[in-house]
């Protein structure tokens, strides 16, 4: 038996209550466009894609978890702690209650989000969110150790996979050196 399936017998052996965004967080947006963006600033800056920003200021020094009001909904999550900028068409979801931790929530919604929005959207597309949406996403509440566990699960696989992502690439990299080689006739001077 596992861990996680100790914690679970002992924390929950009756299920776990469901809650709704609305009642342990605070969602909302920035105040940023994205021409507010500068190379040399010295805060991350969160506009609606995967790819951070900087910025000279920043509006927010919290824990949160960070989603495109439209584009992209449903698959980028962004996780900060600290202090930040967020654009205008972005929503920031930070927790206010100590029963949920901020990463349990963000891998919970990087998992699920996206198919609730997608229930929610007429035609199964979504261009835009709005905060009343997000905050009727219902989350399940395991007690404090369990989300401490799930975390350090998925914690510990984030960062074999980005190891493991690296290391791909680099072989790629080496293959195609060896393979312009051969290929090239080089290798035969």
């Amino acid at each position: 038996m596992s861990r996680l399936d100790e914690l679970i017998n002992e924390f929950c052996p009756d299920g776990v209550e469901y809650k709704a965004i609305c009642e342990f967080c605070k969602v909302g947006t920035g105040k940023s466009n994205r021409q507010d963006a500068d190379e040399n600033g010295e805060y991350p800056f969160y506009v609606r894609s995967k790819e951070v920003f900087l910025n000279n200021s920043y509006e927010f020094d919290e824990e949160a978890i960070i989603i495109p009001g439209e584009g992209s909904i449903g698959e980028i999550f962004h996780y900060v702690n600290g202090k930040y900028a967020l654009h205008q068409r972005a929503y920031r979801i930070h927790i206010e209650d100590n029963y949920v931790i901020t990463k349990f929530l963000y891998y919970y919604m990087a998992q699920n989000f996206k198919k609730f929005i997608y229930q929610k959207a007429v035609n199964a597309t979504v261009k835009s969110i709005r905060k009343p949406m997000i905050e009727k996403f219902v989350v399940p509440i395991p007690p404090l150790p369990v989300q401490r566990e799930i975390v350090r699960i998925l914690d510990n696989f984030t960062e074999l996979t980005a190891e493991l992502t690296a290391e791909l690439t680099a072989r790629k990299k080496q293959y195609e050196y060896y393979q312009n080689i051969l290929l090239t006739c080089d290798g035969f001077n």
